[in-house]
């Protein structure tokens, strides 16, 4: 592919990828796209970075690449756990030839049963932070050389940039419509039980830390137990100040 092409391409990707803002479908659409614009890529993955410094997988093109992504995560190595502690792009070439994840390649039977050899890891950043690793995987060897590698690094930025934005406006839908649920729960507790505004929401707290839940969990089950007619978590006791 071209400068020219490759430019075309990508300018066309970015409109894709720009115009969804749900953060799971942006993610799958990272990892097809790569199928479609990165020659020689036959498997891709995306894995999203969780609590304590881990990663969780969020998205797989093939049975294949998801059972590669679980074994790196679950014995955390691999090209793709290498690219997020490092934040660079991680590339081998030929994956019978590599040494650098004996424990990692001992386990990776995809590897060996369906001719997976080589493999770009590439860290997706946003202000300097590893947000995502997507890995592009092929069954040839040495297919991350000159100008595909290029065209891998400049799909990436699209693709940090696009899942970044996604995963804002996800975030804020979410924020939404749980402040949403606690302001319903709250409504609930005041008319039934006659409490203010205050009470029915250290009501809610108690509740959630007497049972180790979420406030928004608890605040989604009372109404839902109000729905059904239920009149929500029991209040007796003395109303908090």
């Amino acid at each position: 592919m071209s400068r020219e092409d490759l430019a075309t391409v990508l300018a066309q990707v970015s409109q894709e990828l720009s115009d969804e803002r749900d953060e799971a479908v942006t993610a799958a659409r990272i990892c097809r796209l790569a199928l479609e614009v990165v020659d020689g890529c036959d498997h891709a993955t995306l894995s999203v970075r969780a609590r304590r410094h881990r990663l969780a997988p969020a998205e797989a093109t093939s049975e294949v690449a998801e059972a590669l992504q679980e074994s790196q995560l679950s014995t955390w190595a691999g090209p793709t756990v290498a690219a997020f502690e490092s934040a660079e792009p991680v590339v081998s070439h030929d994956l019978a030839a590599e040494d650098r994840w004996p424990g990692w390649l001992d386990l990776a039977s995809p590897v060996r049963a369906h001719g997976v050899r080589s493999v770009a890891a590439v860290p997706l950043l946003t202000r300097g932070r590893t947000q995502a690793v997507m890995t592009l995987w092929s069954h040839h060897r040495g297919s991350w050389r000159g100008a595909t590698h290029d065209a891998v690094l400049l799909y990436a930025t699209h693709a940090a940039a696009a899942l970044d934005a996604a995963k804002i406006i996800t975030g804020l839908e979410t924020a939404l419509g749980t402040r949403h649920r606690i302001g319903a729960a709250q409504g609930i507790l005041m008319e039934r039980h006659r409490r203010s505004l205050h009470q029915a929401f250290a009501v809610l707290q108690r509740y959630s830390s007497t049972s180790n839940e979420p406030l928004s969990d608890v605040a989604a089950q009372v109404v839902e137990e109000s729905e059904r007619g239920y009149a929500g978590p029991d209040p007796r006791g003395p109303a908090p100040d």
